[in-house]
């Protein structure tokens, strides 16, 4: 099947799903140096001084204190609410320390320069007309599948990308507990989602043992997330969707493996 210009339907969808893989790219680069104006550490207190929560540059926490009188500052049963609170408390530090360096970058130019290249690529613009730069890849042991499985199977995987990213029900999501089980920690990429501290059992702890707790859970929700992490990275969406565009290139290196 032929377009207006003389191409392949076909040709035009593989070229349509490089532009997408190149737009993509530029995308992920923009979010990438913008993640790196993000403050090493930062940290916050709960209102009444009874936690403090150092953040690490993934925004999670990477440390979690008691004070030494908490007991003074703080009920049991409001220790875990305190630790949440501390941590948003370090979150906000960290977010306005991020926006005061994001301002003083180049950052609204090209976010600008980047919607300005979204019109042309995708709706047949002057930069439209010319193909895609190939990404360089080693195409050499890829044997491409008819171009019409290809195509299907590319579409169906872009969905189901764009099905892990809005659906907020999708979150990986790890929960640590201390060696004694009193504390648990809940955290997901870039958050601390909850904490629970038994109060029965933190009324008779001082700091050193509730800071003893803390780390044994924060340590064993860190080890729990990364594994869960890796096994949704390692899914078959991320590795099928680049095999998918090896075979597209593949196919258009050599059009001989395949007719109009």
């Amino acid at each position: 099947m032929k377009n207006q210009k003389g191409g392949s339907v076909t040709d035009d969808l593989v070229r349509e799903m490089l532009q997408f893989q190149q737009h993509t790219q530029q995308l992920q680069q923009l979010m990438s140096d913008m993640r790196n104006h993000m403050p090493r550490r930062s940290e916050g207190t709960d209102a009444q001084g009874a936690v403090t929560v150092q953040l690490g540059a993934d925004g999670l926490p990477e440390a979690i204190k008691v004070a030494s009188d908490w007991q003074r500052r703080q009920a049991p049963e409001m220790m875990g609410p305190a630790v949440v609170e501390a941590f948003g408390s370090a979150m906000s530090d960290r977010m306005e320390r991020w926006s005061r360096a994001v301002q003083q970058s180049d950052w609204e130019a090209r976010t600008e320069q980047f919607d300005r290249d979204i019109p042309a690529t995708f709706t047949g613009g002057a930069a439209a007309a010319s193909p895609p730069q190939m990404p360089e890849r080693d195409l050499r042991y890829v044997l491409p599948r008819p171009l019409d499985e290809v195509a299907e199977d590319m579409l169906a995987a872009l969905d189901s990308v764009d099905a892990l990213d809005t659906d907020g029900s999708d979150r990986v999501e790890a929960t640590g507990l201390s060696s004694g089980r009193k504390v648990a920690l809940t955290v997901t990429k870039g958050a601390l989602l909850s904490c629970e501290i038994d109060p029965q059992w933190a009324s008779a702890q001082s700091s050193v043992r509730l800071n003893q707790a803390l780390a044994e859970a924060l340590k064993s929700a860190h080890a729990k997330l990364r594994e869960a992490e890796a096994a949704r990275e390692s899914g078959p969406t991320g590795p099928h969707l680049d095999g998918l565009f090896d075979e597209a290139l593949a196919i258009l290196k050599n059009p001989q493996h395949y007719a109009d």
